[in-house]
C-alpha cells in the first residue's frame, strides 16, 4: 500500500533549501511545516488521507507502483472505482489526492494524462447517477415537525433551537455542528450569527446573519437559542453539544449527522411526504424566501450562495406554477 505521506514536508530539507549553509531556527522551520499542513480544510485532508489507502491497497493488490504512478495505473483505478459504484464526484476527488502527492514530491501528475481524462468523461457520460435532492422544509411542515419534540425537556429545548436556527439562517448541517457560543451575539432586533468557517469560506474569512426577532413566538429561532443557552448554562465552547442516554449534556459537540439524523426522524414521526435531511432547513428557507418574492440579494445575503445558478434552482421550484402555461391555455 502506498505509504507517501499527503504532507511530504516531513524533514528538514523539505523546507530548507540545499543550497543555504547557515543554520535554520528549529522553530522556523516547525511553522512553516504547520502552515503547509494547514493548507487545505481538514476534512480535505482527511478525505486525501482515505483516498490515498484506497489507491494503495489498489496497487498492491495488483502489483502497480503508486509513486509515480503511471497514467494506465490511473486510468485503471478509476474503472476499478466506477465498477465499485462510486459517484465521478468520489472518483475525481480521490484522482485529486493522488494528483496534489506526486506534486508535492516534484513529480508530474498522471491524472493530467489524455488515457485519464478520456476515461474519466467516459464513466461521466456511461455511469451518469442523478444527483440525490432531497425535499425542502415548507413553514407548516417546520411546524409539524416541531410539535414532535414534546415534552420541554433538555433535549426538545436544544433540538428546537437546531431546527429554528438552521431554518432562520439557512445554515447547513456542518456549519450548525460547528457553531461556538462566542458566535451567537444578541442585540435589541435578535441575534447576529458568526460563521467562522463553511463550505464556500475554505479560508475561514467568516460571515455574520442577521436573525431577526419574529412574531410567531413557536418559530422565533432568537428565543429558542436564548432558551437552550438558559436551559444550558453554557458560556462558551461548542452551542450545540450532545446528550448521553440519560438527557445529560456532555462537552462534546453534535456533529453534522446528527442534524440530519434530527430532521429525518422528526420528520418521520410527523408522516410528512418526502426526502428530508439536514439540508432540507436550509432549502427550506431558500424556497419559502423565493415564495414570498424575496429579491435574490437578500435570500443571497442569508444563503451565501456563490452561485446565483445554484440558488435560482429553489426559485424555480418555489414559482413552478406561477401562472403556467398549460392553465392559460385551458381553463
Amino acid at each position: 500500500p502506498m505509504t507517501v505521506s499527503v504532507y511530504p514536508i516531513q524533514a528538514e530539507h523539505a523546507i530548507v533549501p540545499a543550497s543555504l549553509r547557515a543554520p535554520v531556527p528549529v522553530q522556523l522551520i516547525d511553522r512553516a511545516r504547520g502552515f503547509a499542513e494547514h493548507a487545505q480544510a481538514d476534512n480535505t485532508r482527511r478525505a486525501y488521507s482515505s483516498d490515498l489507502r484506497d489507491f494503495g491497497a489498489f496497487c498492491a493488490t495488483h502489483g502497480l507502483e503508486t509513486l509515480p504512478a503511471a497514467p494506465q495505473t490511473i486510468a485503471l483505478y478509476a474503472t476499478d472505482l466506477a465498477a465499485r459504484s462510486k459517484k465521478i464526484s468520489t472518483i475525481r476527488r480521490r484522482l485529486a489526492a493522488i494528483a496534489v502527492t506526486h506534486r508535492r514530491a516534484d513529480l508530474d501528475s498522471p491524472c493530467s494524462h489524455r488515457i485519464v481524462r478520456e476515461v474519466i468523461r467516459g464513466i461521466a457520460r456511461t455511469n451518469r447517477i442523478p444527483p440525490r435532492r432531497v425535499d425542502a422544509v415548507a413553514l407548516e411542515q417546520l411546524k409539524a415537525i416541531i410539535l414532535q419534540l414534546g415534552a420541554a425537556d433538555i433535549g426538545a429545548i436544544r433540538d428546537r433551537a437546531i431546527l429554528l436556527l438552521g431554518f432562520a439562517a439557512a445554515l447547513r448541517r456542518s456549519e450548525i455542528a460547528a457553531l461556538q457560543v462566542d458566535d451567537v451575539h444578541f442585540i435589541k432586533q435578535g441575534l447576529l450569527l458568526r460563521i467562522a468557517r463553511s463550505k464556500t469560506d475554505q479560508l475561514g474569512e467568516g460571515h455574520e446573519i442577521a436573525v431577526p426577532f419574529v412574531e410567531n413566538q413557536a418559530l422565533c429561532a432568537v428565543r429558542a437559542v436564548r432558551a437552550w443557552l438558559d436551559a444550558s448554562g453554557l458560556t462558551s465552547g461548542p452551542l450545540f453539544r450532545s446528550l448521553t442516554p440519560r438527557r445529560v449534556l456532555t462537552d462534546h459537540p453534535i456533529e453534522g449527522q446528527d442534524v440530519a439524523n434530527l430532521v429525518r426522524r422528526l420528520a418521520e414521526r410527523a408522516r410528512l411526504t418526502g426526502t428530508f435531511s439536514g439540508h432540507s432547513l436550509r432549502a427550506g428557507f431558500a424556497t419559502a424566501a423565493a415564495q414570498a418574492k424575496v429579491s435574490l440579494d437578500v435570500i443571497m445575503r442569508t444563503t451565501r450562495h456563490k452561485s446565483l445558478a445554484v440558488l435560482q434552482g429553489y426559485i424555480r421550484r418555489a414559482d413552478a406554477f406561477d401562472a403556467p402555461a398549460l392553465t392559460s391555455i385551458i381553463n
